[in-house]
């Protein structure tokens, strides 16, 4: 996927955080656990999304919302590692997510804090802050995350329309409220889980096929395409026109932590470097299995990305 022209991408993070990665040999309770030297990461989904993209040779713009003396060290480290940032100073302070790795298991926990609540007038001027930190003629902008407490509800609704009127489109990777209610603006690209697109269907019925589902959302016009994330069976698509689904090759799974963050930022790059549908989730499964494949938080690697490219297939899906 190496193309020397990229059209312009924005990524939202709207609640960041701090990721702070530590391991210890067993975790026990109430003992004082001796934790390894931590390791600090900028984190949150589309600030994820920005740096996969840099990883892969692309380029991206990052609006982060920020806070505080944490949201201060964010910025700091986003800066470190050469990512083009417009942040937006927000009340409160910048959430932490803690990431232990217990060694004697190879398990790791996760912690994620909350973020500030934001008072209720906010939301309009995040709004205009976002579009003022568009790129000109942006191609795509990445939703990807929560919102911060305190904000409207459909505000991933408003952004959508706000962003697809300017010409853009949009790229929803987010879960519960925040992407139900986003629905009603239709962005062009959603990622979903299985259990996500049984929610948003209503379809219970045990054994449903991601097939069926994803069917379901593309007549209900939620997008214009669906991906439907499926772990180690890769990713189904689901459009108006095609279903198939993209299959990743067997590889030694160490961690899925920053797995769909992977997916997003190389399927996004692949897109506004030209390349199809297929060859863009082909990249973004290839991404997400390079990134299984390293320890505790880390995102994918460029070189195992590319290697790991070459063995993605494509499967097409039985109409059932």
């Amino acid at each position: 996927m190496q193309r020397p022209d990229q059209r312009p991408i924005l990524t939202v993070t709207l609640n960041p955080a701090l990721d702070l990665t530590t391991s210890v040999a067993k975790l026990e309770p109430q003992r004082k656990l001796r934790c390894a030297p931590p390791r600090y990461d900028p984190g949150g989904g589309g600030v994820n999304v920005s740096r996969v993209i840099r990883e892969l040779g692309g380029r991206s713009r990052a609006f982060v919302a920020i806070a505080g003396s944490t949201g201060g060290h964010l910025a700091d480290l986003l800066a470190q590692q050469g990512v083009d940032a417009s942040f937006w100073d927000v009340e409160g302070e910048t959430r932490t997510s803690l990431t232990v790795m217990e060694e004697v298991t190879g398990l790791h926990y996760r912690f994620v804090l909350p973020g500030p609540t934001q008072p209720e007038p906010s939301g309009e001027a995040l709004l205009d802050g976002i579009l003022a930190a568009m790129p000109a003629d942006c191609a795509y902008v990445v939703l990807s995350g929560s919102l911060l407490p305190g904000l409207p509800p459909d505000f991933y609704a408003q952004l959508t329309q706000a962003t697809q009127a300017r010409g853009a489109q949009a790229v929803l990777d987010a879960h519960g409220a925040d992407l139900k209610l986003a629905l009603p603006a239709r962005p062009h690209i959603i990622r979903i889980n299985h259990l996500e697109a049984a929610e948003l269907t209503g379809i219970s019925e045990p054994g449903i096929s991601a097939r069926v589902l994803s069917s379901r959302l593309i007549e209900q016009q939620v997008a214009e395409i669906v991906l439907v994330a499926l772990g180690e069976q890769g990713t189904l698509v689901a459009t108006p026109t095609e279903h198939f689904q993209v299959r990743p090759p067997v590889v030694n799974v160490r961690s899925m932590v920053g797995a769909g963050d992977s997916f997003v930022g190389a399927f996004t790059l692949a897109l506004a470097r030209g390349g199809s549908l297929e060859d863009a989730t082909r990249y973004g499964v290839a991404a997400a299995a390079a990134a299984v494949t390293t320890e505790g938080t880390s995102l994918c690697d460029r070189q195992a990305t590319e290697a790991l490219f070459a063995r993605v297939s494509r499967a097409e899906v039985a109409v059932e």
